[in-house]
């Protein structure tokens, strides 16, 4: 396996970076990895990594859900999946939001393409991007179309009036480079949204290393909204919403839980925490929601 160690902030180039702590990768290897914080704008990372091409073995496992789910099964999955027939119209609902006049979406990671293909059933002109191999091939058997692996594949001039990264932000490898080139693609006053874990989450403060969304080392990075207005304010990307994902805390409530040794009611009860925290204070839900206008 081939490792990256960072000498800067993959976000602010900040050089002033220090160990934080270290977190066990629960869901898979069960290894040990180091985060690290940007002591400018507070994003944490993960620190001596594996590089772009080593992550995909840590992926390799029957129960991670968002490259191959109709092929594998668990209790989890089953709840995954009913959410994300749920989450697929609130998603839809809080794009028309802000953009009810959109025709042309992008979704970047979008896993096996749900978001995607319930857009194009919605009328709109909607374009895919994914990495893994059997989630295309699994969007392709379900619909008979083809996702692209990279963004590099889109037609040269071709733009968007959304893009959308749904808890994806937090694998990006090149960071800055990809995040500018997704916003080079966005037209003006087009919107981006962006949902990742949040760091500053009570749910996150509740169960320590057992957290879920740590989720080392395929989440390479750990955001609160600091370090994500800092980030994004960099790309000339202005802040117009602010909210969380309703079933988000209870889904990581139950991993984290199981995580710790404890049972499926201890999650569910945290998560409820976490969802009534987050409704109070939208800055610190278990996910942070953010939809952002291009200036």
């Amino acid at each position: 396996m081939r490792i990256e160690t960072l000498t800067s902030c993959p976000s602010c180039q900040s050089p002033d970076i220090k160990k934080h702590e270290s977190i066990r990768d629960f869901y898979f290897s069960k290894q040990l990895f180091e985060i690290w914080e940007c002591q400018n704008c507070g994003l944490r990372l993960t620190q001596n990594r594996p590089d772009k091409d080593s992550i995909g073995a840590f992926y390799d496992s029957s129960n991670y859900a968002s490259h191959d789910s109709e092929n594998k099964s668990s209790p989890f999955l089953v709840a995954y999946k009913l959410a994300r027939e749920f989450m697929l119209s609130q998603k839809y609902r809080l794009l028309r939001d802000f953009k009810p006049e959109i025709h042309k979406s992008l979704d970047y990671g979008t896993g096996e393409g749900y978001y995607t293909e319930f857009l194009s059933k919605k009328g709109l002109n909607s374009w895919g991007i994914e990495p893994s191999v059997d989630a295309r091939k699994n969007y392709l058997k379900r619909t008979g179309k083809e996702l692209f692996e990279s963004i590099e594949e889109i037609p040269e001039g071709d733009t968007f009036q959304s893009i959308s990264l749904w808890h994806v932000l937090e694998h990006i490898h090149t960071l800055r480079e990809t995040m500018q080139n997704l916003v080079n693609r966005l037209e003006r006053n087009g919107v981006m949204t962006i949902a990742i874990p949040n760091q500053n989450s009570i749910d996150r403060a509740d169960f320590g290393e057992h957290w879920a969304a740590w989720d080392v080392p395929r989440h390479l990075y750990h955001w609160d909204i600091r370090s994500l207005e800092h980030f994004m304010e960099s790309l000339d990307m202005k802040k117009v919403h602010t909210g969380q994902l309703p079933l988000d805390p209870f889904y990581i409530g139950l991993i984290s839980a199981k995580y710790a040794g404890k049972g499926a009611v201890n999650g569910l009860l945290n998560g409820l925490k976490s969802y009534l925290h987050g409704r109070k204070n939208k800055e610190a839900g278990s996910t942070l929601l953010t939809v952002w206008m291009k200036k």
